[in-house]
């Protein structure tokens, strides 16, 4: 839930308003122009429909520099929806002044005819650089790549290099000095410190450093993500598959990256996805969800047949039933907090090749200790309630609360044991973990943790 309006924003989001409905272009432009462009966000989704397509017609019109710094700070699924409602020339202004990956981003969300109207509607110099990234696959490095890249050749001098940065003028992300060879293959890199702290007349090619961190345009944006944030890296040179430099990605591409692939994990999690917050259709959201919950009622139906069964075991002692819940509400648990560990440690790469067997042996011990532990106090809680409350003897409670608590210790640890094994195995089948656990985990869970207790409690109560 988005935070209510300050004082502040309040009073803007009035202020603009009143212009729009006095067609005071002027005042507003001004008062636009002393607000930033990410406090601006939340206002707009305060807004009606008529007023925010007034508005960024108003901005494409007379000053789309600012109206780009605003539509590229929307909330996401706001500036496609935005771009459609405005039609293909407005649009097209705006986008001209939007970095070319941003724009590609914005256009990936349209349908292909309204994106390719507004491409047509684009100067042709600007729709060049935009067009260069749509080659590339969706959620590659290709495609977020800032193709405006600074390199200079590797016989430049410091002082060259200098003058040739103050001339450029306006670089996006100076911070790095890519150096190339005639070819425009990239050779080595070095920062502007390296340029303050070397002579003048030393060449480019004697101070910089030749140990590369590189991605290719057809790496995956998560791995993009991974690798800038093991080597502390503010941008990633990418090159093409001669090795040419052909962009990078910048920080803030990075952490838009972490941001969406957190969020689609979640969603994934959940048996959705994102599409439901930006498009908020009934018939898609149950089309979404009804995968995930046909493989969780299936596993529901199939733990019935399993508990149908034991039906002699349940009819000779009745209390048994009343601790199927929780036997089997702890096992479910148990193995969606593992796999939830398990599949955070792949994204992020915590969980290696190298580490696999000892993080497995980590889980399956916490499992054991809180088993362990919870099937102590099930047993206990379960004589007391048998015995005192249902007036059971204790000779005949005893071996029911022995049941219980051993079955949850056994339900929580086999529950841990699919949690860690199936995400690990999707993800060696080149399946995103995130999509299919949960479901799994819990229809696995239901069944085998049904088939633990019952068939325990059938085994343990014959002998006892």
């Amino acid at each position: 839930m988005p935070a209510p309006l300050d004082r502040r924003q309040i009073l803007v989001l009035e202020s603009v308003r009143r212009f729009l409905r006095r067609g005071a272009f002027a005042h507003l432009l001004n008062l636009l122009a002393k607000t930033r462009p990410q406090d601006f966000a939340p206002l707009y989704e305060e807004m009606t429909e008529r007023e925010q397509v007034a508005l960024f017609r108003a901005l494409a019109e007379r000053d789309p520099e600012l109206g780009a710094a605003f539509l590229v700070e929307l909330a996401p699924g706001s500036g496609p929806g935005l771009l459609r409602r405005l039609g293909p020339q407005p649009a097209a202004r705006l986008l001209e002044q939007c970095a070319d990956d941003d724009a590609a981003d914005l256009l990936t969300e349209l349908e292909e005819e309204e994106a390719k109207a507004i491409l047509e509607a684009m100067r042709p110099e600007e729709k060049a650089g935009v067009e260069q990234l749509l080659i590339f696959e969706e959620e590659t490095a290709g495609r977020i790549m800032t193709p405006e890249v600074f390199s200079l050749p590797e016989h430049y001098t410091v002082s060259e290099a200098i003058r040739e940065l103050q001339t450029r003028g306006s670089v996006e992300m100076a911070f790095y000095v890519y150096v190339v060879d005639e070819r425009n293959h990239l050779v080595g890199v070095l920062s502007l410190r390296d340029l303050l702290l070397h002579p003048p007349d030393t060449r480019l090619s004697e101070i910089m450093n030749t140990d590369l961190i590189t991605v290719r345009t057809d790496t995956d944006q998560e791995e993009v993500a991974r690798i800038a944030a093991k080597y502390d890296l503010i941008a990633i040179p990418v090159l093409d598959d001669q090795g040419r430099l052909v962009g990078m990605v910048t920080i803030d591409d990075v952490i838009d990256v972490l941001r969406e692939e957190a969020t689609e994990d979640i969603f994934r999690m959940a048996g959705t996805s994102e599409e439901e917050r930006i498009e908020p259709s009934i018939w898609k959201s149950v089309r979404t969800r009804s995968p995930w919950l046909v493989a969780t009622f299936c596993g529901g139906m199939l733990a019935s047949f399993v508990i149908s069964g034991f039906q002699p075991t349940l009819q000779r002692v009745v209390g048994l039933a009343a601790f199927i819940p929780i036997v089997l509400g702890m096992g479910g648990s148990a193995g969606n907090q593992t796999a939830i560990v398990v599949i955070r440690g792949l994204a992020t790469g915590r969980i290696h090749e190298g580490v696999l067997l000892r993080s497995f042996l980590r889980e399956i011990g916490v499992a054991a200790v809180l088993g362990m532990v919870y099937g102590l106090l099930l047993a206990a809680g379960s004589f007391a309630t048998l015995h005192w409350l249902s007036g059971l003897p204790a000779d005949r409670a005893l071996p029911v609360a022995i049941v219980v608590g051993s079955s949850l210790a056994m339900s929580m640890t086999v529950a841990t044991l699919v949690g860690s094994l199936l995400p690990l195995a999707l993800h060696r089948l080149g399946i995103d973990p995130a999509i299919s656990t949960t479901p799994f985990v819990t229809t696995t869970t239901d069944v085998v943790g049904s088939l633990i207790f019952l068939g325990l409690a059938t085994t343990l109560l014959a002998v006892l």
